[in-house]
Parts: C-alpha cells; sequence; structure tokens
C-alpha cells in the first residue's frame, strides 16, 4: 500500500472545505485509482493500492475563481508530510508554464499580461516555498500564486481560443461545427416563439427508455415522430438518444423486475435499439446508442455486464443501419468518481476498448455538467476543459460535447431530486448571467477544437423534467435565459 500525506495549512480550513472529501489521486496514466482518505489533526493522509508517483487532485478555495479542482504535481512518496497549499502552487504554475510553452510552439502569439501574471506567480511561489515552515505566510503566498496561475490560465486559453477561430475561419469561412441542445420535453408546448435557427443548427432529441416503453414489449415511436417533424420545420440536425441510459430516473419501472439479471436486461435493451433503428432507417442520421455505461453501479449490473450490453446495443444498431452514426456517451469524463467505485476501468479507457472491439462505435460524446453533484462532476477551470478535450481527441474518432450550468441554486421541482447545486463551487451563487458568460467561454472552446463535432446544450428548458436544477436554455415560463442570446450570437459569429 501507498501513503501520500499532505499537511493542512490550518484547522479552520479544514472545517469550512467540503472539497477535501472529493480529493482523488492518478498515476502517470492519469486514471485515477481506489483512494482511502483520513483528514483529521491538520493532516490529510491518502493510502493507495500502489507505491508509484502520483499527482493529487482537490477543490481548493480561490479568489475570484471559486473552488476548482487543482492538482499537485507528480510526487513521490515520502516520510514528511507534503505542504498540501504548497504542493497546488506548484501543480497549477508548472501546468500552465508547460501548456504556454507547447501552444507557443505551435505559433501561438502570448500577451504581456500573460507573462506578468506568470512572472507574479512564480515570485509567490517561491516565497511560499521558502516559508514553508511558516503556515500563515506560506499560505498567504501560495493562494496569490495559486490565483494568479489560475488568471494566467484563463488568458492563455481565452488567447488559443480566439486564435484558432480566427485561423479556421479565415482560412475555410465559417465552422460546420453542429451547434444546438438536448430536446427534454416537447418543444411545440416548451418553445413558444423562440426563434431556435438564429441559435442552433442542430438538435437531440432526448426520449429514454421509460417514456418509449412505458410497459414491457410495447412502445410509442409517436414521441420520437412528433419531435423528429418539429426538428424538420426548423431545419435542424438531428441526433436521437440516447435509447440506453445507466441512469434510474431514465429506466422503465418494469425492468427492475429484472433487478441482477444482465442477461434479461441486455435482451430488452438490445431489442429497443434493434426496434428504433430499424424503424427509423434512412430518416435518423445519427444516434446515441448508449450512455453512462460501467460509470454507476444500477440494476445489480456489474463493470463487465454494462460494458457487455453497450457493445451489444452498438453492435445492433449497425446491424440495423450500417450507414448511420453511432455514438456512445460518458459522463464525469475527469474520472474523479473512480477513487471511491469498484468500477476500475473508467471512461477514457471504456470509450479506447469499445473504438478497439470494432463493435460499430462512430464517435464519442462527453457529458461536462460542473458544479453538480453527481452525474455532474466538480468545478473545473477553461484550462482544464481544453485539457481534457486533447486527452479524449487522443482516441482518434469524433467528440461531442453536452454541457450545462446552472442559472440559479433555488429548488427546482422539475429537477432529479438527488441532483443539486454545489454553488460553493462557484465564484458566486449562480445566476443567469453567470451561466450565459460560463457557457459563452466553455462553448466557444469547443467549437474552436477541430475535433469537436458538435456541441449541445444539455436541456432546452426548465419546464419538462430534467436531470440539472435550473440548467434549460429557456425558464419554467418558456421564456429565453440571457444564455440564449449568447447562443445567437456565437451562432452568427463562428457557425455556419
Amino acid at each position: 500500500m501507498g501513503v501520500l500525506k499532505f499537511r493542512l495549512p490550518s484547522s479552520d480550513l479544514e472545517a469550512r472545505s467540503a472539497g477535501f472529501r472529493k480529493a482523488y489521486v492518478a498515476g502517470l496514466d492519469r486514471t485515477p485509482g481506489r483512494l482511502g482518505l483520513d483528514v483529521r489533526n491538520g493532516l490529510m493522509t491518502c493510502s493507495r493500492d500502489n507505491s508509484e508517483s502520483a499527482r493529487l487532485f482537490v477543490p481548493w478555495p480561490i479568489a475570484g475563481h471559486g473552488a476548482p479542482v487543482v492538482g499537485t504535481a507528480t510526487l513521490p512518496e515520502g516520510s514528511t508530510p507534503y505542504v498540501l497549499s504548497l504542493e497546488l502552487a506548484r501543480g497549477k504554475l508548472n501546468d500552465v508554464r508547460n501548456q504556454t510553452a507547447d501552444w507557443t510552439q505551435m505559433g501561438l502569439r502570448t500577451t504581456p499580461e500573460l507573462n506578468d501574471l506568470l512572472a507574479t506567480a512564480r515570485r509567490a511561489f517561491v516565497r511560499a516555498a521558502m516559508y514553508a515552515d511558516e503556515p500563515g505566510v506560506c499560505l498567504e503566498a501560495s493562494q496569490e500564486s495559486l490565483q494568479a496561475s489560475s488568471r494566467a490560465a484563463d488568458v492563455l486559453t481565452e488567447s488559443y481560443m480566439a486564435q484558432v477561430l480566427q485561423n479556421r475561419t479565415a482560412s475555410t469561412g465559417k465552422l460546420t461545427t453542429q451547434l444546438g441542445c438536448v430536446l427534454n420535453g416537447d418543444p411545440e408546448k416548451t418553445s413558444g416563439s423562440v426563434p431556435w435557427p438564429s441559435a442552433t443548427n442542430a438538435a437531440q432529441i432526448s426520449v429514454s427508455w421509460r417514456d418509449l416503453a412505458p410497459s414491457e414489449g410495447k412502445y410509442r415511436w409517436e414521441l420520437i415522430d412528433a419531435r423528429l417533424a418539429w426538428c424538420r420545420r426548423h431545419r435542424l440536425n438531428v441526433e436521437v438518444g440516447p435509447l440506453i441510459e445507466f441512469r434510474n430516473g431514465a429506466l422503465p419501472d418494469w425492468i427492475w423486475l429484472w433487478d441482477g439479471d444482465p442477461d434479461a436486461i441486455g435482451g430488452f435493451a438490445t431489442d429497443l435499439v434493434r426496434q428504433a433503428v430499424t424503424r427509423y432507417r434512412d430518416k435518423v442520421p445519427a444516434w446515441q446508442v448508449v450512455h453512462r455505461p460501467a460509470g454507476h453501479e444500477i440494476l445489480g449490473l456489474g463493470e463487465e455486464d454494462q460494458i457487455r450490453i453497450a457493445a451489444r446495443g452498438v453492435q445492433v444498431a449497425r446491424q440495423a443501419d450500417p450507414n448511420a452514426q453511432l455514438g456512445l456517451g460518458v459522463d464525469r469524463p475527469w474520472a474523479e468518481w473512480m477513487s471511491g467505485s469498484r468500477f476500475q476501468l473508467g471512461p477514457l479507457h471504456l470509450c479506447d476498448y469499445l473504438i478497439r472491439s470494432e463493435v460499430g462505435v462512430s464517435n464519442i460524446t462527453l457529458e461536462i455538467a460542473p458544479g453538480f453533484s453527481a452525474p455532474g462532476c466538480p468545478m473545473r477551470d477553461l484550462f482544464e476543459f481544453s485539457k481534457l478535450l486533447d486527452l479524449y481527441a487522443l482516441l482518434n474518432v469524433p467528440l461531442h460535447v453536452l454541457i450545462a450550468a446552472p442559472s440559479s441554486a433555488e429548488p427546482d421541482p422539475a429537477a432529479d431530486p438527488n441532483v443539486q447545486v454545489e454553488a460553493w463551487q462557484w465564484p458566486q451563487t449562480p445566476t443567469e448571467e453567470l451561466q450565459a458568460d460560463w457557457a459563452a467561454r466553455w462553448i466557444s472552446l469547443a467549437v474552436a477544437k477541430p475535433f469537436v463535432r458538435s456541441v449541445k446544450w444539455l436541456q432546452a428548458t426548465d419546464a419538462a423534467p430534467h436531470v440539472y436544477p435550473n440548467g434549460g436554455l429557456l425558464r419554467a415560463d418558456s421564456s429565453p435565459k440571457p444564455i440564449f442570446s449568447r447562443l445567437q450570437a456565437l451562432r452568427n459569429d463562428w457557425i455556419a
């Protein structure tokens, strides 16, 4: 067993930071492993299954940035505890400097502001290291370094994003990237007079297994038919799915009679896929066949059971329509949840495995919902989002991004009651303006990446039942939030 120990800055910070319990450790392959965490008497002890050098990641309060996940540099085990604030400052500064060097070699033009911020972060880090034995001084200097590094990360990533978008549109004109939303309700009832084509050129028709098959063996195809007709009237590119979603609220009530029987559950799932794809062959060009496999314990299915059902579902869809684009979706793609799970493959390796198995996966969808409880993920900054997209690009298939953020921390009666807005992670209590500002930056970055083929907002409306509280483009009264006008501007500036 391996052990990493970290000295916390003060018992006060230990008591008020809920993020320490969300800490995880990742090795050189970037996959979090199982972690035993003990926080007491100003010391955080991380117990692991191996003794290899690793990075600790933990939500950490940074002025002006909320409490995003920050990582240390790669650390070996040692008898003396590391100073956590100092090591987080070292890790963030190291990450930003390395990425700056990489992008500069590729032709990125840096700004004086970035250089000044990195110089400030370096000076503060040196001061923190010199006073490592004086907790108060070390913490103050570490926080100053983290704040400057985090601001430098934003400036760097925004410069990259702007220059990539300018270069791509200068050579090819407006981009063909799909920009849209997931229709989580009846658009005829919820869209009102909202001008969808001015903000989107695509839509994902989300009709859960629960809604499609409220009783065993009987399907309600009219739910898809109506939304397909609406999308055609608005000339939107269409994707349908997910057909199989490993989430309690997406599963029909009757399937629980087969709890713990993977063969029966797999048979029902593949029949749904076969029936749907066959019915809409040559009418629906793209399907998200499976979402969230091997990431949640559900229906008594083990990790291998869920992977087999996912693989068989995609295989059956490929047989039913050889020309369709077939997608596999994963949530929580940073995989921080693996530190406390018995599932050990992880979303990146799961995607790689199913692509290599040649069952017919055409693309991968990443669900990004920072600042929510599961199936959302802890907050990251724009810089870490860029690194995540580049990591999944190594799979060498097109990426699609589903994204959500809250417009309020108030109760939302139409949301999944098990999902909460974790307001402490955000720079301020979420508002509609904060949602719009955050969304514009994150969506623009995803659009800038040439391997990202579509970016879709996860919820069209707060009126219909949905997963993430207050995460819609439209309010419950069907009026548009400020985020809608931001999408209109993005569509007008960059999207064909």
